[in-house]
């Protein structure tokens, strides 16, 4: 069991760092050029937005999807990686919005409820969406140096301890056999974690 107090610090964590890593960027910087290891900005918020509805709004409470056409936008297993550029996605403002309707509902579902720690099952789902969405951050971040844009800032603290990790050409560490993966009872893994092995570099 886990608290919703818990849920909704983890949900309201993943959806700040999404903004502060978008927000300061121009309409021009949003509009990637085609490549095969990024997306366009506006197709992956809008795919994160999409997860979470899925799981937790769709498929835990049973409601139908924000937008009419979501799945045919943001389903990563229905729409190819090289047509998301030509999709007919809403304007950045649009995107924006049902990035933040669907965490608002998320996140009142998530307190309406009446017992402090949700099941099992529900848990997973709530987690799985916002892990998902940390894992875009991820993307995000990388994205951002692919393309040439400055660091992301998330406030002073942030900002120096960015800078403090900033190091010029590459990091030597030395190799040796370490575990890759994660351990059965550790709590939320993705299938692909599944399980610790030991792995030599």
């Amino acid at each position: 069991m886990i608290s919703k107090t818990t849920l909704a610090q983890q949900l309201a964590d993943a959806h700040a760092r999404t903004r502060a890593l978008v927000g300061d960027l121009s309409d021009e910087q949003l509009a990637v050029p085609y490549m095969d290891i990024v997306n366009p900005f506006l197709w992956e918020i809008g795919h994160g937005a999409w997860f979470l509805e899925f799981w937790v709004l769709r498929h835990l409470q049973r409601r139908p999807s924000i937008l009419e056409n979501a799945d045919e936008l943001y389903n990563s297993s229905e729409v190819a990686h090289d047509t998301r550029w030509g999709l007919e996605l809403p304007e950045r403002q649009g995107t924006m919005a049902y990035f933040d309707e669907v965490y608002k509902r998320v996140l009142d579902t998530l307190n309406r409820s009446q017992a402090s720690s949700l099941s099992t099952e529900s848990a997973y789902f709530y987690q799985l969406s916002i892990f998902h969405q940390d894992m875009h951050t991820e993307a995000f971040t990388y994205m951002r140096h692919t393309l040439g844009y400055p660091p992301p800032r998330f406030g002073e603290e942030g900002a120096h301890e960015s800078a403090a990790r900033q190091v010029d050409g590459d990091v030597e560490l030395e190799g040796g056999k370490f575990w890759l993966g994660a351990k059965p009872g550790g709590g939320f893994v993705f299938d692909n974690e599944k399980w610790a092995h030991p792995v030599q570099i």
